[in-house]
């Protein structure tokens, strides 16, 4: 077992960010938050898993020049001056015309009630119809587009958030500065408004889908980086050999766009219209640059992992929301992933998961197991190792980390993993004793999704060992072993062995469709939701 510290060098070596110029001590917020240097610029607590994959589609959809170049890749751009970021749209006009009459009364300035009037008569004088039509059609309009609402709770209209269903739905975070408002004398009107609309906050798409997008930048800007082609030569890895990194490019790119371009195409040209009649309610920042932060130079091995299972997931013949859906979980686990393989890079104190390159173990349970059962003790204990581990890595002095800054480093590192496993359901129960790893019918779909080709078909056995290459989590077969190696549980490997049942895996698989048994002995896991072929 590893006990020793790495050096001084070996932690800047896995601190070094990506893009090489990021301006790493940007502010003195992160020279002492020991998270934003380990993990990036950032991922926080507050970001919800809708947010989460709106936020990577907005970075990886949007211009990232600002003459409008670079859409639909994932490449950073540099202007003149060595400067990177990319050019959202701010979508306010549709968020207005979609979301004010249904939000908080106490959040509606004066002003925007005078704007939303003025939209709906601009929308009305451009429906054609008597009177009645008209306000049915936009009745209508505003129940179609208020059901793709993402993200509402208590905030005011502009910090809405619709579901990435489409290009047309994919904006920068607004917010409205309601203290300073109430303070402007002046403010009678929507242009007097704009002023106090701001751009850069960064509550609720707090750039934890910029960093997502990042990982994928860095690992296609090397294609060739020896770790890479080092992985995909192991054993338990060479099915991801099956595209080069570069194609592995194309494909996602170009599954991603195909999502959001394909997906409602009727509703892009709907919002094109709104949008277009409600031109002079735009932000004059409408296509200001925002800036992106940086990744972990360290983190394109987990990049490639996440790269393999979008792709898996694109080329399902599922409907484009049904992908959506499943793209949300994956970011979600991709962050939960990122902040353990990162964690373990720089604490070095537990031993190596051979079959598993993260070097941890999230070992499942059945949801409705027993509480003595050993498989849900040794689940409890996985818990309390890996959240130990997050909360340890962030307190080692070579971070920086100290003082008052260790709370906001938690907001921003060891919080956000049993939020996000609880909100996805990875992590039971939702309170009280007891939190253990599990897996629920739908997460079980999605591994299936992620992990197994269209038309693939895999031993049981070993679909359970792709599982714990991808992400660590313990199902059953020889992963059991490294965990109960891992946890230092070693002596009760035998007894463990005996009394731990995958039953309840096996039926969630079956009862899913995505089960066959062959025999008593041999049973097979498939993905039956057909093949499409490599796009472009």
């Amino acid at each position: 077992m590893m006990t020793t510290s790495p050096t001084t060098d070996a932690i800047n070596e896995y601190v070094r960010p990506f893009p090489k110029n990021a301006n790493i001590n940007g502010s003195s917020a992160d020279k002492t938050n020991s998270a934003i240097r380990l993990y990036g610029r950032r991922f926080y607590k507050d970001q919800t898993p809708v947010e989460y994959l709106a936020e990577f589609l907005l970075v990886f959809a949007s211009p990232k020049l600002k003459d409008g170049a670079g859409d639909y890749c994932f490449e950073i751009l540099a202007e003149q001056g060595g400067s990177y970021g990319y050019w959202p749209m701010d979508r306010i006009a549709l968020k207005l015309f979609a979301f004010f009459p249904t939000s908080k009364l106490e959040t509606r300035h004066p002003v925007h009630r005078e704007a939303y009037f003025t939209a709906i008569q601009n929308l009305r004088d451009a429906v054609e119809g008597s009177s009645d039509q008209k306000e049915e059609t936009i009745r209508l309009i505003q129940s179609l587009l208020g059901g793709f609402v993402g993200v509402a709770k208590n905030r005011t209209w502009v910090t809405y958030s619709f579901l990435p269903a489409s290009k047309a739905l994919l904006g920068r975070e607004l917010d409205w500065l309601q203290s300073d408002a109430k303070k402007d004398a002046e403010l009678t009107d929507w242009e007097d408004a704009k002023k106090h609309f701001a751009t850069d906050r960064h509550n609720f798409m707090a750039r934890g889908g910029e960093l997502l997008f990042l990982q994928l930048a860095n690992l296609f800007s090397d294609p060739a980086a020896p770790e890479l082609l080092k992985l995909m030569q192991r054993v338990e890895y060479r099915h991801i050999g099956d595209f080069s990194i570069s194609e592995r490019k194309k494909r996602v790119q170009l599954g991603l766009r195909a999502i959001l371009e394909d997906a409602i195409r009727p509703l892009n040209d709907l919002v094109s219209m709104i949008e277009a009649r409600l031109s002079s309610l735009t932000l004059k920042e409408d296509g200001k640059v925002a800036s992106l932060g940086w990744a972990p130079l360290v983190s394109r091995t987990e990049a490639l992992l996440f790269a393999v299972e979008i792709d898996n997931i694109c080329a399902l013949s599922l409907s484009s929301l049904e992908k959506l859906d499943l793209l949300q979980t994956l970011c979600c686990v991709q962050v939960l992933r990122s902040l353990c393989f990162q964690a373990r890079r720089v604490d070095q104190g537990e031993g190596d998961t051979f079959g598993f390159c993260g070097n941890y173990t999230w070992v499942a349970s059945d949801p409705e197991g027993s509480s003595g059962s050993p498989i849900r003790q040794m689940s409890q204990a996985s818990v309390t190792k890996i959240e130990a581990l997050l909360y340890r890595v962030l307190r080692n002095k070579q971070l920086g980390g100290k003082g008052g800054s260790i709370t906001e480093a938690d907001k921003h590192g060891f919080q956000i993993f049993r939020k996000i496993a609880k909100e996805i359901g990875l992590m039971i129960p939702i309170k009280g004793p007891g939190q253990r790893f599990s897996l629920n019918p739908r997460l079980v779909r999605f591994l299936v999704a992620a992990l197994v080709r269209p038309g693939e078909h895999l031993p049981l056995d070993k679909f359970y060992e792709r599982v714990f290459a991808h992400y660590g989590i313990v199902l059953g077969g020889h992963p059991l072993a490294e965990a109960l190696k891992w946890s230092g549980a070693v002596g009760h490997q035998k007894s463990y062995g005996v009394d731990v049942s995958t039953g309840w895996v096996e039926e969630t698989l079956q009862q899913g469709g995505f089960l066959i048994e062959l025999s008593d002995a041999v049973s097979i896991v498939h993905n039956p939701d057909g093949i499409r072929e490599a796009r472009g």
